[in-house]
């Protein structure tokens, strides 16, 4: 029988409580989405009270849990897998449980948990919904550092800011590379102001015109190469060009 709006308002509010209490003030989350299994189901002693069929992370893991169930009531040819399995559960009058996995302090750190505790789950034989085919293909070390860069520049610069993260600019040209620090952007730009954005605005090389290719890199890390003095102008030229 399927469920009531207000019986799944209730189940968001338990789980978001949940998900509260359990999360301690972390700035981030990783979770799991559970399928209870039939009614009276009773799982053996262990991690989980269902069977996962979602891992993500969050650094606002109450409203990731309100999107997830507002998305499920309202599919369309677009929806993800997770909303789909969400939306089937709530059609069969199931509601689904939460398993906090670990908490991280970096979206770095979250990001990797993530991947981690998605393809561990997929080595024990659970089927996931998630889209990303990275969670289940084992990846290098220059493969592992180009995914986690791309996930990474989704960041917002605050973000990026607190970790210390640094866009490079590499032109194929051959100039001195450039690097760009979002902190320099975080006082002065939209608050909802993403990596991918001042990389973008900030790509044309001013020796040749053309677009840098661009990476990440580790704050710290590179002025222990080359010097925070030496940073700190390149970061002050390019905020002055975009």
């Amino acid at each position: 029988m399927p469920l009531y709006p207000i019986d799944i308002e209730k189940r968001l509010k338990a789980l978001q409580r949940q998900a509260r209490h359990e999360a301690e003030g972390a700035p981030y989350v990783i979770y799991a989405l559970l399928d209870p299994g039939e009614p009276g189901l009773q799982f053996a002693e262990g991690p989980f009270n269902g069977i996962p069929f979602y891992v993500g992370q969050s650094c606002e893991i109450e409203c990731r849990l309100g999107r997830h169930f507002r998305k499920s009531q309202k599919l369309n040819p677009d929806s993800q897998m997770v909303h789909r399995h969400i939306a089937r559960l709530f059609a069969i009058g199931r509601l689904p449980r939460l398993a906090i996995l670990e908490t991280a302090q970096t979206r770095s750190q979250s990001l990797m948990a993530e991947l981690r505790w998605g393809q561990r789950l997929m080595r024990d034989g659970y089927e996931l919904a998630n889209t990303s085919p990275d969670i289940g293909r084992i990846m290098g070390v220059e493969e592992l550092t180009a995914w986690l860069d791309f996930r990474r520049s989704s960041m917002l610069a605050s973000e990026a800011a607190r970790e210390g993260i640094v866009i490079v600019h590499t032109c194929t040209c051959g100039h001195v590379n450039r690097w760009i620090d979002p902190a320099d952007y975080v006082a002065c730009w939209p608050k909802r102001l993403r990596v991918s954005k001042i990389a973008s605005r900030t790509q044309q090389c001013p020796g040749c015109g053309e677009d840098c290719e661009w990476w990440l890199d580790d704050r710290e890390l590179l002025a222990s190469r080359f010097g925070p003095s030496y940073l700190n102008t390149c970061s002050s030229l390019a905020l002055r060009r975009a």
